[in-house]
């Protein structure tokens, strides 16, 4: 059984005749009766019997149509689908990153892509810290945030900047500063991110080369609890202003240092060599093209 006889099949039925069949579908009279012959031959029963000049469609044809139309659906749906897949307009693109950087980059990079790929579903896997860029290369995700790196293996794009804030209580009196110092942390109940975290791995080279040793208050990779804690007066927070991207950062001071900086570039990642499958390599063409670095 092929499709193309289920579609000679269900024309007939439609328009009443082979001939009339035929010229609709552009082919040869002949050809259409003999496969609509081989179809009854195959399936042991007469599709059609013969009415005047035409035909019409036997019991067992009427019971049968149904199901060749919705074969023919289906063809047709998957035929629809492998165009867009081939074309980067369907199917699933995933992405590794720190939870921060939803908010703050890839919200607005996704929501974009989706309106001229809305066959595409982008999966975002989050985590509490920078996710391993090795993901990329053994096919775990497409895409992955992380700090610069030189790897001839990756290929990427800077998605921004994000710099380290304080975050305290009303009343206290850095509140209104535009600017930290990191050396004015020295004796201060501090609230952190853990080991590891993006915050101490921009502070603590700063911290040694002044010889400073945090009062650790509170350690923790729940951003808004570090939150919560400095404005309630029990410390002062010390985080990436992405953690902030919808209660705007610019309202908190600035940590800075004269020879360390408290900023970093953010990039995507994803693999040079490995084969991308179409829509991934659609959204690799989308953050290129359409989300220019921030300045």
């Amino acid at each position: 059984m092929e499709l193309r006889q289920l579609r000679y099949f269900a024309e007939v039925a439609h328009v009443g005749s082979f001939l009339g069949a035929a010229e609709r579908l552009d082919v040869a009279q002949p050809s259409l009766w003999r496969q609509v012959k081989a179809l009854e031959a195959e399936l042991a029963v007469p599709l059609f019997e013969r009415s005047g000049r035409g035909v019409v469609i036997t019991s067992a044809g009427s019971q049968l149509l149904p199901r060749a139309e919705q074969l023919l659906a289906q063809a047709e749906a998957i035929r629809v689908l492998s165009g867009e897949l081939a074309h980067g307009r369907a199917g699933v693109v995933s992405i590794g990153c720190a939870h921060p950087h939803v908010p703050r980059f890839l919200a607005p990079l996704i929501g974009r892509f989706h309106r001229t790929h809305p066959g595409v579903h982008v999966a975002v896997h989050e985590s509490p810290g920078l996710p391993p860029v090795e993901q990329v290369l053994t096919g775990d995700v497409d895409f992955v945030t992380a700090l610069p790196r030189s790897d001839e293996a990756l290929a990427g794009h800077r998605l921004g900047e994000v710099q380290l804030i304080v975050v305290t209580a009303e009343d206290h009196p850095w509140r209104h500063r535009a600017e930290i110092p990191a050396s004015e942390l020295a004796g201060v109940p501090v609230l952190i991110g853990g080991p590891g975290s993006l915050t101490r791995r921009l502070l603590e080279p700063a911290l040694r080369e002044e010889g400073v040793v945090l009062n650790t208050a509170l350690e923790t990779g729940n951003a808004p609890t570090l939150v919560a804690m400095a404005r309630a007066g029990l410390g002062v927070a010390v985080l990436a202003d992405d953690n902030l991207a919808l209660d705007p950062a610019g309202t908190w001071p600035v940590l800075v240092d004269e020879r360390y900086p408290m900023t970093t570039p953010i990039w995507l990642y994803w693999a040079r060599h490995r084969p991308l499958a179409p829509p991934v390599r659609a959204f690799a063409r989308h953050v290129r093209h359409t989300h220019p670095p921030e300045a």
